[in-house]
């Protein structure tokens, strides 16, 4: 009985020490934050994540794209992260790190094997700037004297991609589901990698090589500010989020009994009042 109230005793305090932690969602999908470092979308393998509308930034990718030096420390379970002489110990399993020895309540988190930290925990002592673009859904980070390698680089979209995206989405769905929205999104990007279409999204959505494609587009209402539900289902698409597979087409049912894409191109899929074709 005394071992076995000891165990328990023990199991309750290592339970009490690891930070537990929902990662901040929308419909179902991780809230698509990006990090930008002096202005530079950061390569990450797993973006940045919402817990607690508080953003944690993958460790490595920001030592990458700062040029911090960054090792694991197997025995104590922990990153070192070292940068304009100043020193952080990240743990994993532990409420607290070490910011110059001293002991500091911001913990890291382990999210899909990758260590996380929160964006303030080395902002503050680099004496770095952060904002937070609630449109973009991006953490702005302003780090004087850093210059951010191209190896560190996202150049998969840019902000211009994020708004027109954007755009089109509340324009072509606004009062349809977040399922469709994302749906909608992702048969605009399937244009992009097609060669039958232009390789921009913007030129996508302006493309008239074969009649205009997007006609709402051509109207006052696309220059509307696009809802933040729009925004985070474009987010999402951008980062691989698919629900229509390869569709190039779609048709709001509500609105259209046949077309030309009803007659000539494979369904693939119908979410709500959307049907999507490719």
């Amino acid at each position: 009985m005394i071992k076995k109230i000891a165990f328990i005793v023990v199991l309750i305090m290592t339970l009490t020490t690891i930070p537990v932690f929902a990662v901040d969602s929308y419909g179902g999908y991780a809230v698509p934050v990006d990090i930008a470092v002096n202005g530079s979308f950061i390569k990450c393998a797993q973006k940045p994540i919402m817990v607690n509308n508080s953003t944690y930034i993958p460790l490595r990718a920001f030592a990458e794209a700062i040029g911090a030096g960054i090792s694991w420390d197997g025995e104590q379970n922990a990153a070192n992260f070292t940068k304009d002489n100043h020193t952080f110990v990240f743990y994993s399993g532990k409420d607290y790190c070490l910011v110059d020895g001293t002991k500091s309540d911001y913990a890291a988190i382990e999210y899909k094997d990758l260590l996380f930290v929160p964006v303030r925990a080395v902002s503050g002592a680099l004496d770095y700037g952060v904002e937070w673009d609630d449109f973009y859904l991006t953490v702005k980070i302003s780090a004087p004297g850093v210059s951010v390698p191209g190896s560190a680089i996202d150049y998969s979209y840019t902000y211009e991609d994020i708004l027109c995206l954007s755009k089109i989405t509340h324009v072509e769905s606004g009062y349809q589901a977040f399922r469709v929205k994302i749906g909608v999104a992702n048969t605009v990007l399937n244009r992009v990698r097609s060669s039958e279409f232009p390789n921009t999204v913007k030129d996508v959505i302006f493309d008239t090589k074969y009649s205009v494609q997007f006609p709402p587009a051509h109207t006052d209402n696309f220059n509307t500010t696009p809802s933040k539900e729009s925004v985070i289902a474009a987010k999402c698409a951008l980062n691989g989020v698919n629900l229509v597979g390869n569709s190039l087409y779609f048709v709001d049912v509500a609105y259209t009994v046949s077309s030309w894409v009803h007659n000539n191109r494979p369904h693939y899929i119908t979410i709500a009042d959307m049907e999507f074709y490719q």
